[in-house]
């Protein structure tokens, strides 16, 4: 189980994750973590607009000297920073406050699509806006092949140990490959909820040895079991192709969701966390571990009870019983969702926008 830094840096109520994120609590739940066994830290150069990493920095500096060490470290560059990938790792490697980052990651495709979603900003300025994706503001997109060309010279200097990659669809891969890099994780959204990866990224993954890493194992709280209904979701929380793009602002899909499939779907995973005598964090955290292929599976924690439930579940082993019966009752909703890995983009005005290909 890795410990994913998205909500560190949050401002309060009304940024993504509703609460202030303050330097104390950061430091307080990251030692907790390392102390139950999370030794790996997901953040990216998007989150907080930088200060996900500052965060994770301040608190890596408290952690044990002794301990240190053992941590990794993994961040991501945006797709739109990709023209000058020396420059975006130099201002990560600064806000970390450390010499190397043990992975870094493109967070995104280097492609209009990929690139249009970071670059709209709403009215302050400042934050995402998460309704809305203009591709005519990209004026010039930055060749994949000299971003990994770029990533290769610095990790021969020794700024970067692994090189990866975030949602790379198969013949986003396959352009990132062709260069000669060494890919060694592709991080993904996977769950019980959001099965995509598995038609053909995850298949081609394990036949180039390329590790998964898998964020949104929650589903954003959905397989926590607190939701029983659809208005009880949070709107940031209802953006995915789940949901019906029509009754949400936020949301840019296009597409009509599958609402009561999903919730039906939840119903049985209910059922089943029951009749095995695990927890729904259990369960949908450990599912993902038992898939082949399956490195790391990146969960978040606002409390320092969900570290602990967090780092439980890393010790559940499924049966094959239960594994069976949670392959056929989110099947379903995995055939209606299809093979599109991009959550939050699908099939709008009759045009795909997905940005994962």
């Amino acid at each position: 189980i890795g410990f994913g830094c998205w909500q560190l840096g949050s401002k309060g109520k009304d940024d993504y994750w509703g609460l202030k994120f303050t330097d104390e609590l950061a430091e307080s739940l990251i030692s907790r973590a390392v102390s139950k066994g999370i030794i790996y830290f997901d953040t990216a150069e998007a989150y907080g607009n930088g200060d996900s990493e500052k965060q994770l920095g301040v608190a890596l500096k408290k952690l044990d000297p002794k301990i240190r060490p053992k941590v990794i470290v993994g961040s991501k560059i945006l797709p739109n920073n990709c023209g000058d990938c020396r420059n975006a790792l130099k201002d990560t490697l600064a806000r970390l406050d450390v010499k190397h980052v043990d992975l870094y990651m493109v967070h995104w495709p280097i492609s209009k699509g990929g690139m249009a979603h970071f670059a709209t900003k709403d009215e302050s300025g400042e934050s995402i806006d998460y309704s809305k994706v203009d591709t005519k503001s990209i004026k010039e997109v930055p060749p994949t092949t000299r971003a990994f060309q770029q990533l290769m010279v610095l990790q021969k200097e020794g700024l970067i140990k692994h090189i990866g990659v975030s949602n790379f669809g198969v013949k986003q891969l396959e352009e990132a490959l062709s260069t000669g890099v060494k890919i060694a994780v592709n991080q993904v959204a996977y769950n019980l909820l959001f099965r995509a990866i598995e038609y053909e990224v995850l298949p081609f993954c394990r036949k180039h040895g390329i590790q998964i890493l898998c964020y949104s194992p929650l589903m954003q709280g959905l397989l926590t079991g607190r939701h029983e209904s659809i208005k009880e979701v949070p709107p940031f929380r209802a953006r995915t192709r789940h949901f019906d793009s029509r009754t949400n602002k936020l949301s840019r899909h296009g597409e009509t969701g599958c609402e009561k499939l999903l919730f039906n779907t939840l119903k049985d995973i209910k059922t089943i966390a029951k009749e095995s005598g695990h927890s729904m964090v259990e369960l949908a955290l450990a599912w993902p571990l038992a898939q082949p292929g399956v490195t790391c599976v990146i969960a978040g924690a606002t409390k320092a009870s969900q570290v602990d439930s967090n780092s439980a579940a890393s010790k559940v082993k499924l049966s094959e019983d239960t594994l069976k019966k949670l392959a056929e009752v989110t099947e379903d909703l995995k055939k209606k969702l299809g093979p599109n890995i991009d959550m939050y983009q699908g099939m709008k005005d009759g045009v795909q926008t997905s940005r994962c290909f």
